[in-house]
């Protein structure tokens, strides 16, 4: 996924710009009727290592769809 490695990217360019420990990004993008979530943490303890869950077509969950969550 081309786009998870450009966010860890980004995450790590504003970690280090602004010199943070932590970092907790939440980005949300809407496709049609359904949204995708994308929620993206590092922690001092491991800051090489984010973890991530994307999942697609949340608004779907709320009317008794599935949606589909990837670590």
């Amino acid at each position: 996924m081309d786009f998870m490695k450009k966010t860890q990217n980004l995450a790590a360019t504003l970690t280090k710009e602004f010199n943070c420990e932590e970092i907790n990004l939440n980005v949300q993008m809407r496709r049609g009727e359904d949204w995708i979530t994308l929620d993206l943490f590092q922690n001092s303890e491991e800051p090489n290592r984010f973890y991530a869950t994307v999942d697609y077509s949340c608004s779907q969950q709320f009317l008794g769809g599935v949606g589909r969550t990837v670590h």
